[in-house]
């Protein structure tokens, strides 16, 4: 009999963590952490109850590197968690940087650099399609979720139990992956867990929302205006960065683009895999005919080190920020949670002219869902003790980019795997009950795993 315990993402967006194990053996997949808006003064939560078993945990798999799903891993190494933690090879680079990122920012709550170190030392890296040992009767394979760099799906083979979790996918082509890729779907899968993040939500053509976006960035640069993007420094930037270079002889020629923050050393990351292994070959051919290894080489395309002001990066803001010549800047973070985004708007806020951009998700309580609903009057914390009040007069828009599967998607995962049990995870309440609803019209079931105690029996 095999059980499934979810500590985190149960029944929301945050915090996954997923532990299926028997009487000899249990296994993990993902870690993370839940952040929270900076004026609850909370900054992150664990998955709860993941320390109780962690010491004899046979093997850790991550499915990709974002925070909500790989940073609490380091802390498993304080609770006792002494083996082996398996990913992709471009996950591990990332990881790398965010886990770093995210201890200078929060400090050691979760975990100090001896346990950051610790991990770093036990990961074990994979290609997609291979299949690797996890524990005795267990092996494990990576197939790409289209996500992110380095995203992956995780189907386990459990003493002939095949179990297919999801992680984080997309079903959509995007600049850097095709859609995602599926098991044979001549062995069908015993147990699905699958994300339900969009499954209440209507997703518009991906051709839609950026031609949109090109339209809003035109009209800016009409206006003579900047046009400030926050992003994500991990997916969403390099895909801005790609459709622009894309849309080069529409308006990049004379409206250059900056590029700051954390985003610059995701890009490098990037760039180390621009290969067919990891990038779609549409992406490659493309880029061949332009000229380019990476849109990140476009001569257009620029960083805030390449504004001429001599001094620290805050001067070189501020001089972006204040010349009358339009531009676009790329900058973090993706929820305007603080990062180089908040100079920016002390910078740029108050001119008519100017437009923010908003290409990213916005949980209810950050300050990017707060000016997304209308907000004018900031007061915005640069995490250094000092506070700027700013008055937002430019334009705000939103762009309903999405890195997760649509709807459509969620239900052609469960077409190509004829899973015999369906299990919902990662998505608010009413996204996994209209997700149950819509598989049930093609013949399916799906629980709702709300609890940490679920006891499937297979033959």
């Amino acid at each position: 009999m095999l059980e499934i315990r979810v500590f985190g993402a149960s029944d929301s967006v945050g915090k996954s963590c997923v532990m299926i194990s028997d009487k000899d053996r249990r296994i993990v997949l993902d870690a993370g952490i839940q952040l929270h808006p900076r004026k609850t003064g909370l900054f992150s939560t664990p998955p709860e109850g993941i320390d109780d078993y962690i010491s004899s945990v046979d093997s850790v798999l991550l499915s990709h590197a974002h925070i909500d799903h790989s940073a609490y891993i380091p802390a498993l190494y304080r609770a006792g968690y002494n083996g082996s933690v398996h990913m992709t090879i471009p996950t591990k680079d990332i990881i790398k940087i965010l886990w770093k990122d995210h201890l200078k920012i929060e400090g050691p709550h979760h975990y100090s650099f001896s346990h950051l170190h610790n991990a770093l030392d036990k990961i074990s890296v994979h290609h997609y399609s291979k299949k690797f040992k996890i524990a005795n009767g267990i092996t494990a394979e990576f197939y790409d979720a289209s996500h992110i760099l380095g995203s992956a799906a995780i189907l386990l083979d459990w003493d002939g139990t095949r179990i297919f979790y999801s992680g984080d996918f997309n079903d959509a082509k995007t600049p850097y992956h095709d859609p995602m890729t599926y098991p044979d779907p001549d062995e069908p899968i015993d147990v699905l867990l699958t994300e339900t993040t969009n499954a209440n939500r209507k997703m518009d053509n991906r051709k839609i929302i950026t031609s949109n976006l090109t339209k809003s960035l035109l009209k800016c640069y009409s206006r003579g205006g900047k046009a400030i993007i926050p992003s994500f420094a991990l997916g969403r930037s390099q895909e801005i960065q790609s459709y622009l270079v894309s849309d080069f002889d529409s308006f990049l020629r004379k409206y250059p683009l900056y590029v700051d923050g954390m985003i610059l050393d995701m890009n490098n990351i990037y760039q180390k895999y621009m290969n067919e292994k990891w990038i779609s070959p549409r992406l490659l051919i493309e880029l061949k005919e332009k000229g380019l290894f990476s849109p990140f080489e476009h001569e257009w395309v620029k960083t805030i080190d390449d504004v001429q002001v001599s001094g620290k990066r805050g001067r070189k803001r501020e001089k972006l920020g204040c010349q009358d010549k339009a531009s676009i800047i790329l900058t973090t973070s993706g929820m305007l949670e603080g990062g180089p985004v908040y100079d920016y708007l002390r910078y740029c806020g108050s001119d008519p002219s100017n437009g923010l951009f908003v290409v990213g998700y916005q949980v209810e309580g950050t300050t990017g869902s707060d000016i997304v609903s209308g907000k004018k009057n900031l007061s915005l914390d640069n995490g250094f003790g000092r506070i700027n009040d700013v008055t937002l007069s430019l334009e705000v828009k939103r762009f309903a980019f999405s890195g997760h599967s649509s709807l459509d998607g969620l239900t052609q995962l469960v077409r190509y795997t004829s899973p015999s049990k369906i299990y919902t995870i990662h998505g608010e309440p009413e996204a996994q009950e209209n997700y149950a609803r819509e598989i049930r019209k093609i013949g399916y079931e799906a629980d709702i795993l709300i609890t940490n105690d679920m006891l499937p029996e297979f033959p």
